[in-house]
Parts: structure tokens; C-alpha cells; sequence
């Protein structure tokens, strides 16, 4: 029996349909507020099994921490931005409207990508190579990961080539530069290989290939608000960071006792 869900759903996968929600984001950053990208960030979490999400308001609230008077606001500027399409849905037995059921909807490139005609402008923004607390941070809002369907990916997203291929695909469609897509595929190789050569982390290939796309994804969107001198290098310190983030941060609540327990005399 199919689930009344997939009947809304636009995408043929969960991956093209995270894949179309990131370039949503990627095109209407600066369009979207705070709020706005933590409530499709629920839809699309709550979307991952039938490709839609029946939610209450209640539901989205809860999940964001922000009133429903801003989770409203949220989702009828989704709607306005063509991002998400909301369905009312009629309950069955009640014979009444029930919670709406939220879409996300494909990603059409074509005449959108004029809308960044400014914000490929050159900025005046004092360079800095470093990267701040919010932005290498992002994989809390944007990039939550361990929120999404990790349990099943599609062989394809295994393979190397695929993440090549969507790394310059995503260069074309932003600063237009593809030669570069090698040199961040080999920092990728380099930082990943490192780590899957240990066992416990050798079933763990396409997680470290989704982390690679999505610190490509906060470099490209970082070069709209400033200057960057070394691609590859803001890179490599985003990307370093969100492997810490993943597998480090929270390493020492394994052990019963602090750290300096583990100080060794000589």
C-alpha cells in the first residue's frame, strides 16, 4: 500500500529533493531569515520517508523553538519564494481540515540564477581568511545532517565520481569556475582518506562525501559576503571543522572521568 504522502512528493529520491532544498537555500540565503531556514529545515527532516511532510504548527514550533506567529510568517514567505507548496488535507473520518501537508518543491535554475546578478558584484569586505564561529557552525541550521536519512543512501552517492560530478555542477551554477572542483575533491580525498582506513570508520564513505558537499556549499555562499583569497584553503578549515563537529565534539562524555584522568607519568 502506498503512503498517501508520496503522492505529493516531487522527487523521484530523498537525495534529489535534499539536493533541490540546498540550492534553495543557496539561491534565497539572503532572502531567508534565521527562522525561516530552521522551519524548512523541519519540513525537510520531516520529509525524508515520503518526500512530504504532514505537520502542525504545534510540531514546527516545538522543533524551531520560535512562536507561531513566526513559524506563519516562515512558511508564507517558502510559499511566496516558491521554496515549499502548502496542501491543506482534509481528515477522513472528522470530515474536516486537518495539520497541512508541506512540499518541497524541484529546483528550476533557469532565469533564477539572474536574481544573483548583484550579489556576484565584487565586495570591498577586508579579506579574512579565517572562518567565524557562525559560519563554520552552519551544519546546525543548514547543514543537519545527522537530522537526515542516512540509513539507505543510494549507491550512487557512494561513488567518488558522483561527488565530483555535483561539486562542479554547484561551482557552474555559482561562481562559474569548475577547474577548481579537483583541487577540492582532492582535499575531500586527502582529510577522509585519513580517517577511513580505520575500521570504525570504514562503512562511513558517503557521510564524509555528504560533509565534503556541504563545506563546499558554506565556501561558495562565504564568497557573497567577502573576499577570499584562497578558496581551497577556506575550504579545507570549514570541511576540517565539520568532520570535528561530527566525530569529535562530544568524545570525552564517553568516559566517566576528565580528561587530565588520562595524564601519564613517566
Amino acid at each position: 500500500m502506498t503512503h498517501y504522502l508520496k503522492e505529493y512528493s516531487r522527487f523521484a529520491s530523498i537525495t534529489e529533493m535534499d539536493a533541490a532544498a540546498e540550492q534553495h537555500l543557496l539561491l534565497r540565503w539572503d532572502k531567508l531569515t534565521k527562522s525561516d531556514r530552521q522551519v524548512l529545515d523541519v519540513i525537510r527532516r520531516y520529509s525524508v520517508k515520503y518526500g512530504a511532510a504532514h505537520l502542525k504548527h504545534g510540531t514546527i514550533e516545538d522543533a524551531t523553538g520560535k512562536s507561531n506567529v513566526t513559524v506563519r510568517r516562515a512558511i508564507r514567505k517558502l510559499v511566496s519564494l516558491e521554496i515549499i507548496e502548502k496542501a491543506h488535507y482534509i481528515r477522513p473520518v472528522m470530515s474536516g481540515l486537518g495539520a497541512n501537508i508541506y512540499i518541497i518543491l524541484p529546483f528550476d535554475d533557469q532565469g533564477k540564477m539572474n536574481d544573483r546578478a548583484d550579489d556576484d558584484k565584487p565586495h570591498d569586505n577586508k579579506e579574512n581568511e579565517l572562518i567565524s564561529e557562525d559560519e563554520a557552525l552552519l551544519s546546525k541550521s543548514l547543514l543537519r545532517f545527522k537530522d537526515l536519512n542516512y540509513t539507505s543512501p543510494p549507491e550512487s552517492q557512494k561513488l567518488s565520481t558522483s561527488l565530483f560530478s555535483r561539486m562542479k555542477q554547484l561551482l557552474a551554477g555559482t561562481i562559474g569556475d569548475t577547474k577548481i572542483a579537483r583541487e577540492f575533491f582532492g582535499i575531500h580525498r586527502a582529510i577522509s582518506g585519513r580517517m577511513l582506513k580505520y575500521d570504525i570508520y570504514k562503512d562511513d564513505r558517503h557521510i564524509f562525501e555528504d560533509l565534503a558537499y556541504r563545506a563546499l556549499m558554506i565556501t561558495v555562499m562565504a564568497t557573497k559576503k567577502k573576499s577570499i583569497r584562497n578558496l581551497p584553503g577556506y575550504y579545507k578549515g570549514v570541511l576540517d571543522k565539520l568532520v570535528e563537529e561530527t566525530y569529535f565534539k562530544d568524545i570525552f562524555m564517553l568516559f566517566d572521568k576528565p580528561v587530565e584522568g588520562f595524564y601519564c607519568h613517566e
